[in-house]
């Protein structure tokens, strides 16, 4: 047992956190995630450069997995929002901030903030993910890739051998949006049970509607005795979008406030034309009935006619509601 289970083992944080409350499947998903992260090495891969993808140790795509693994606690709070935010950060699938870098932190320890990506920018997202925790921006903030991570913390504390994110933008803004896009339960690609062949018709017209041209679809044979609906997988390394047979995507998240959420947003985003500001507000009001705090986001896009939004469920809730100024 390595030194850091020992620690984990004595610290008991599953007691703590009331861990035995997530249901079985969310530790199946994440111990499929540890079975296949690295630790060997001790020189950190280098970032590319701008518009190049990020080194990944990890396979991507498993935030679907773990979020319908975290799902029986989704009203529970705390616990599995930190699990989900931790995951996302650590994950390459989103950013990790720290104001003070230690060798905990390389373990994914002494965290202060973590979280999906917002905008695709490491500086704009980690000081809102900061914000949301309580905790102060970082100053003179660094960010850089550590072992398929992306890491914020502050100059003085970057470690040796590193190659600094040269920029601001890790993930572009397109792929962000598809990565929330696709397990999206109000309009996206958990709105609905499709087919492998109708999942990857939307699959394809996410893509085209985001930009992304050198992106592909690539589908599984549904063939046999597989489920009737698809799920589909971002990988952002190879630029590709996988339609695969599934159960429902959305029936195992099924719950009265969820449901009530995603109606109010349906009606009153998707169904209407609404600015950004009067979008974001719509949001915090179908959000209000949960009894613990849901992050509502929102991100500017002058490029959109009316407001659009993507919900992620799963241990957590966040809600991202993309529009311009002034709708029509």
């Amino acid at each position: 047992m390595s030194d850091l289970m020992k620690r984990l083992s004595a610290a008991d944080p599953a007691r703590r956190a009331r861990l035995d409350a997530v249901d079985e499947a969310a530790f199946a998903a994440l111990r499929e995630e540890i079975t296949m992260t690295s630790t060997d090495g001790a020189t950190a891969p280098a970032l590319p450069t701008a518009g190049d993808p990020l080194p990944r140790r990890r396979r991507l795509g498993r935030r679907g997995a773990v979020a319908l693994g975290l799902a029986g606690v989704l009203t529970g709070g705390g616990v599995a929002y930190a699990a989900i935010q931790a995951f996302q950060g650590s994950s390459g699938e989103g950013v990790t901030c720290v104001h003070a870098w230690t060798a905990d932190t390389a373990e994914g320890l002494d965290v202060d903030a973590a979280g999906s990506w917002i905008t695709g920018d490491p500086y704009a997202d980690c000081t809102t993910l900061l914000a949301e925790a309580g905790l102060p921006p970082i100053e003179d903030p660094v960010a850089f890739a550590w072992d398929g991570q992306t890491v914020v913390a502050p100059a003085g504390q970057v470690p040796e051998g590193v190659q600094r994110l040269e920029g601001s933008q890790a993930v572009g803004t397109g792929v962000v949006e598809l990565q929330q896009s696709v397990v999206d339960p109000v309009d996206g690609g958990w709105s609905e049970c499709r087919s492998v062949a109708e999942g990857a018709t939307w699959a394809q017209g996410e893509i085209d509607r985001l930009g992304l041209q050198d992106w592909t679809v690539a589908s599984e044979d549904p063939s046999g005795t597989s489920p009737s609906c698809s799920h589909l997988e971002v990988n952002v390394g190879e630029r590709t979008l996988t339609v695969s047979p599934s159960e429902d995507p959305y029936q195992r998240l099924s719950a009265p406030d969820a449901d009530a959420m995603i109606g109010a947003l349906r009606d009153r985003v998707v169904d209407e034309c609404l600015p950004a500001d009067e979008a974001r507000a719509v949001a915090d009001e179908a959000v209000a009935s949960f009894d613990f705090e849901v992050p509502t986001r929102e991100v500017t896009d002058e490029s959109a006619g009316c407001s659009r939004v993507d919900v992620f469920l799963g241990g957590t809730i966040e809600v991202t509601v993309y529009g311009p100024s002034a709708a029509g």
